[in-house]
Order: C-alpha cells, then sequence, then structure tokens
C-alpha cells in the first residue's frame, strides 16, 4: 500500500485496502494512515468520507490520524472538515498547523491561511509552514502579504524563494521575480523550478519576451533535464501561438517530435456510485466512451450557444486530419470526467476531478461556463491548487492561477 501511494497510484492503494475488509484482516492505526494518505492524493470527497466513517473512534483521537485527517480533509476540497478537526486539537504540532494552512492555501482562502500563520508559535515555523502561507498568498494573488512574510524569514530556502517567485509570476510582476531569481542566484546554483515559475507566468500574460529570456536561461544551465526542457518548450510554444507565432510555435512542435520528447499525458480521477474511474486525454478505453464522446459532444454545443470560444493557443501539438481546435480540447482527461458524470448521473449537482497537470486556460473557462449552464458545482484539484467552479459562473481562484 505504501509503494502504491509513493508512486501516484492511490486508487490501487483502497483497492488493497477494501481487500484487506472483506478478507476480514485485522486493520490498525498504521493501515488507516496509509489510506488516509492514499484519499489525500486522490482528493475525492466521497471517497475520503467512506475511509473516516471506517476509522473507529478510539483511533480517531490518535494524534497522526487527526493531522493526517486535517491534510486529508482540506486536499479533498472540504476546508470546514479540516477546522472541525484542527479546532479539536488540545495543542497543535507544526503539522498540525501546516496542514491546515495548507488547506486554507489550496482552496484559495489566503486571507485565513495568512490569519492561522500568526497564530503559529515561532518555535513550530519550518520550511514548510512558510511554503504553506506563501502558497497560500500566491493563490489568492496577495502579493503584498507574501513581502511581507517573506521579509520576516530568516533562512530563506530554495522552497521559499520559489514559492515567492511564484506568487510574483502570478500576478504578472515579473520584473520583481527575476530579480528575486538573481538574488538568490547571486549565492546558489540557478533552480529550474524557480525559471519554470515565472516562465509559467509569462504563458499566462502571453508575454513572448519574457518567456524567450526564461525559456534560453532554463535551456543555459539544464541541457540534460529532458523533462523540464519539455515542459519548457511546451510553455514557450504556447506563448508563440497565444500571439498568432504559428510557425515559431510549430518548429518547437517539430523539434521535440524530432528527439522523442513527449508531454506528459493528462490523467483524472473521479467517482462516481462509488467506483473511482481514471481517464486519460482522448481515451477511449471505457466500454462507453461512445456515450462519453457523446456528451462532450452535446456540452461543447451548450458552450458555444453560451459564446465560448475555443482557445488554440493550448494545443501544443499539430492536428490530425480528423481533429478541431474544440475536438482536441472536449478531449482533455478533466473534461471526459465530467462527460461521464453526467452520463451517470444526468441530474448532478456536485462533481470532484482530480488532475495530474494544471488545468488549461480553455478547460477552466469551459468549466466554469458548464458549472452555470448545467447547475452543477465541479471541484477540480489540478497540480497546484483546487478550483471550486460555482453554478453562478465563477471559480473560487477569481482566475488567479
Amino acid at each position: 500500500m505504501s509503494a502504491y501511494n509513493k508512486t501516484k497510484q492511490p486508487e490501487k492503494t483502497l483497492d488493497l485496502y477494501n481487500q484487506m475488509k472483506m478478507n476480514g484482516t485485522e486493520i490498525n492505526s498504521i493501515i488507516y494512515l496509509i489510506a488516509i494518505n492514499a484519499c489525500s492524493k486522490l482528493g475525492i470527497l466521497s471517497i475520503s468520507q467512506s475511509i473516516y466513517d471506517d476509522i473507529p473512534s478510539l483511533y480517531r483521537n490518535d494524534h497522526f490520524i487527526q493531522n493526517a485527517l486535517i491534510d486529508m480533509w482540506g486536499k479533498s476540497g472540504c476546508v470546514d472538515k479540516a477546522e472541525k478537526i484542527f479546532q479539536s486539537l488540545i495543542q497543535p504540532d507544526i503539522f498540525g498547523y501546516t496542514s491546515m494552512i495548507n488547506s486554507y492555501g489550496l482552496n484559495g482562502m489566503g486571507h485565513q491561511a495568512i490569519k492561522l500563520f500568526h497564530q503559529v508559535p515561532s518555535k513550530l515555523l519550518f520550511d514548510g509552514t512558510y511554503v504553506s502561507v506563501l502558497n497560500g498568498c500566491s493563490h489568492a494573488g496577495l502579493v503584498d502579504e507574501a513581502y511581507e512574510i517573506f521579509s520576516t524569514i530568516k533562512n530563506k530556502t530554495e522552497k521559499i524563494y520559489t514559492t515567492m517567485v511564484d506568487c510574483l509570476s502570478r500576478s504578472f510582476r515579473f520584473q520583481e521575480a527575476e530579480k528575486l531569481i538573481n538574488t538568490y542566484e547571486s549565492h546558489h546554483p540557478p533552480s529550474v523550478v524557480m525559471l519554470m515559475a515565472l516562465l509559467s507566468g509569462a504563458r499566462n500574460n502571453k508575454d513572448i519576451e519574457i518567456a524567450k529570456k526564461i525559456f534560453h536561461r532554463i535551456q543555459q544551465h539544464f541541457p540534460d533535464l529532458k523533462n523540464r526542457l519539455t515542459s519548457a518548450s511546451i510553455l514557450l510554444c504556447n506563448v508563440y501561438t497565444s500571439v498568432g507565432e504559428i510557425e515559431k510555435s510549430s518548429n518547437i512542435k517539430n523539434s521535440l517530435n524530432q528527439i522523442g520528447l513527449k508531454k506528459t499525458v493528462g490523467l483524472s480521477w473521479t467517482e462516481t456510485n462509488g467506483q473511482i474511474y481514471k481517464f486519460r486525454a482522448h481515451d477511449r478505453s471505457h466500454p462507453r466512451s461512445s456515450e462519453i464522446y457523446t456528451e462532450t459532444e452535446k456540452i461543447s454545443k451548450e458552450l458555444i450557444e453560451h459564446g465560448h470560444q475555443y482557445d488554440a493557443s493550448w494545443i501544443t501539438r499539430s492536428l490530425d486530419k480528423n481533429e478541431t481546435v474544440s475536438s482536441v480540447l472536449c478531449g482533455h482527461s478533466e473534461r471526459l470526467a465530467i462527460a461521464w458524470n453526467f452520463v451517470q448521473n444526468p441530474k448532478t449537482t456536485r462533481i470532484q476531478i482530480t488532475k495530474n497537470l494544471r488545468v488549461c486556460g480553455d478547460c477552466h473557462q469551459s468549466t466554469k461556463l458548464i458549472a452555470a449552464i448545467r447547475k452543477c458545482e465541479i471541484i477540480v484539484r489540478d497540480a497546484n491548487r483546487i478550483h471550486h467552479f460555482y453554478t453562478n459562473g465563477k471559480c473560487s481562484c477569481n482566475d488567479h492561477f
């Protein structure tokens, strides 16, 4: 079970857990901790609730399990339940505080994250606590508040610098972000994660000059990190496409194909009727895939009727003969997961999805509309944060992602 968690296969961890239950195997606190950790990775509220309901009251008072539950509820998009556990702690420790701050931050509740951070005893502050509160600021656009906290940190690690750079980049304050990177590099080797944070921000703002500049820095400092170079190339490709420089974008795509580098495949997990389903981008392995794709086409028509215009700049490869911009974007893993939920339960009012990549701009805009059109709250946890798409057509991130 631990091995499955470490290799990002939480659904298999939970399969083994359920087998243990069916076989009548005694389940101790360690097994429950592993199952809770799997739920944190999966981030599906209904699954988290089912595991929680299994835990005997004796174990629910275990300090390690309580901290793990705070993390689980927060990463499942249920801050209220995380708060309830946290408030029950007689004396929160370093992990309890950090898990609760991180729960606020993931769900776009930056002000609450800052408020709790200021209540943490100084002896309990460590790298993870600072990163969690700065992430909370980053996801809520609270740049000045992040600066204030950042300035008080004596030992600034690479993670802390990176989170601050990410905060500045998300708010398109690129000169300040680059200055901070230069300050870090004056005393440390270059950080690819830091540079990627700035490049990602440049992509969101369609800033071609910053994107090219940072891409070349990554290329210069990290020529052997193929996965990072692939990700950086795709971001630069996105920027070229978004500003209409199609030829340069195509050249990057062709170069990636020639050297055999491929972007990470998008994966999404969702739960319907008590069962976990995993979808790949453009997946047709599901036995009811024809119904799923019929539903995606139906949703696509509704989106267009409500004024949605598909954004081709989020497509990072050449279209095949039988493909269109809409068919490629509607084939993203979370769009298939959303469609499957409606196939299973046409009148559903709540959908929850976890995906391995950052949600693209077109999917973000589309999901806001889908939630409004279908009057269904949709919660998507991507690689960076949790998006709560409400039935009023807005997202908890306020488009700050």
